[in-house]
């Protein structure tokens, strides 16, 4: 690996990256490092395909990046970090519940793949924009909850809105498409003029 990790910092499983070692922790903590460069495939060239549950929670990180063999985030994977953009690849299909909770992004571009929102993914986040793709079926209970969203774009392909799902944004009117079939009566605020 091509920088100050190395394999012994990570803790991999097959084609999951589970989590840092102690010795990573410690690079982490006492060299300063704010940085962190995800390892696209495992000592034996397996490509990393899952980043796990709580893998870099809380690391007082503020950049990644993450391969394009990612396909799917896990709960808390990013979550209380220091991240203000992130470029999330294409190749990823699923963001599990919190995975970015608590940082301090300010934009955001879905994946192309992406169908499946998990829940409080971005919540708590300063984000002002955010460009849907054209294949998001569900934006789950709090994803988006208390960011600075003054305008969403909602795509066609959208199914579900859970509750909560915009709370505490700036959002005084939005356009729900047609295909939506399920939208909670408290995904939005109740300011909020939904065009339906």
């Amino acid at each position: 690996m091509a920088n100050q990790f190395e394999f012994d910092d990570f803790i991999i499983k097959g084609d999951t990256l589970v989590g840092m070692t102690r010795q990573g922790k410690d690079k982490i903590k006492n060299e300063g490092i704010t940085h962190m460069p995800i390892p696209k495939e495992g000592p034996d060239g397996t490509p990393i395909r899952k980043i796990a549950q709580n893998c870099f929670y809380r690391r007082k990180l503020s950049t990644f990046e993450i391969p394009e063999t990612v396909e799917e985030i896990g709960y808390d994977a990013f979550g209380v970090n220091n991240i203000s953009e992130i470029t999330i690849p294409d190749s990823v299909k699923k963001i599990d519940g919190f995975a970015f909770y608590r940082n301090k992004l300010t934009s955001l571009k879905l994946p192309s793949e992406l169908t499946h929102i998990g829940p409080s993914a971005f919540a708590l986040n300063n984000i002002s924009n955010v460009e849907f793709n054209d294949k998001l079926e569900l934006i789950d209970t709090s994803s988006f909850y208390a960011n600075a969203l003054e305008k969403v774009e909602l795509p066609s392909s959208l199914k579900k809105i859970n509750m909560f799902a915009f709370r505490k944004n700036n959002i005084f009117e939005v356009e729900v498409p047609s295909s939506v079939e399920e939208l909670h009566k408290d995904a939005f605020e109740t300011t909020t003029v939904v065009n339906k």
